[in-house]
This record gives C-alpha cells, sequence and structure tokens, in this order.
C-alpha cells in the first residue's frame, strides 16, 4: 500500500510539475495563438536546420514580399528542402510560426493538465483512505 508520505509527496509533485507545463508552454503557446487569430497558412520551404545552434530556418512568401524566418525548433521529421505549412501574421508578416511547433506545445500543454488532473485524483485517493484508516479506528474504540 501507498504510504502517506509518499502519497503527499506525489501530490505536490504532480502539482507543482503541472503548474510549471501548464503555464509555461500555455503562455508560450498563447503568443501563436494570438498569430493565429489574424494568420493566413502558407506553404514554406525548409532552408536550413543547424543541430548544433539548435534552430531551423524557414522562407515562406507572402503576398508582398519573401521572409526568411529562424526558430528555435527542431523536427526529425523536418529536412533540407521540405515544405511545411506556416502561419504568418497578416499586420506583421514577419511574426510567424510552424504547425510542428504549435502542435509540439499543445501537446506538453497537454501533459501539464494531465499532471494536474493526476495531483486531484491522488488527493481524492488520500482523503477516502485517511477516511477509512478514522472508520477503522472508530469501529475499534466502540468495540472496547
Amino acid at each position: 500500500m501507498i504510504q502517506n508520505l509518499t502519497l503527499r509527496y506525489a501530490i505536490v509533485a504532480s502539482l507543482i510539475i503541472g503548474f510549471m507545463f501548464t503555464l509555461s508552454f500555455g503562455m508560450y503557446g498563447y503568443t501563436y495563438y494570438e498569430i493565429y487569430l489574424k494568420s493566413v497558412p502558407v506553404y514554406g520551404t525548409v532552408e536550413e536546420v543547424d543541430l548544433d545552434k539548435g534552430t531551423t530556418t524557414i522562407s515562406y512568401s507572402t503576398d508582398d514580399a519573401t521572409f526568411t524566418s529562424k526558430i528555435h525548433f527542431i523536427d526529425s521529421g523536418l529536412k533540407q528542402g521540405d515544405r511545411t505549412t506556416v502561419y504568418y501574421k497578416v499586420d506583421d508578416p514577419k511574426r510567424s510560426f510552424i504547425y510542428e511547433q504549435a502542435f509540439i506545445l499543445l501537446f506538453f500543454f497537454g501533459i501539464g493538465i494531465a499532471f494536474i488532473i493526476l495531483s486531484i485524483i491522488l488527493m481524492f485517493i488520500k482523503t477516502f483512505k485517511e477516511k477509512k484508516v478514522i472508520k477503522k479506528v472508530n469501529k475499534k474504540r466502540r468495540v472496547k
């Protein structure tokens, strides 16, 4: 059986990890959401994948000009010359993101939510366990 102290540590750890993931990836992802609200999807071309610096350079064309964006993102599925979907902001075409970036952020945001849900479930288990122990103690007291 899980000890109470271990259960408390699991609750605290999952809450901390959940809030860290949810806040950090949620806030970072919100900037993409702002771009997405006023965005236009176009195809972009992967120009360079720099594993040493951890960057990917993508070029995409709007109606007015061609832009090159260096993003701090490495995806093993993207190789030089590949095409990917780029979402750029209509008001400011230099602000953009690629679909794969948004998907990864959403994935880690979901992991944060899962950890928070896990901590809530563990809290219910802990309170159920404590109520069960209290009932056993009360039954023993009545017998004497």
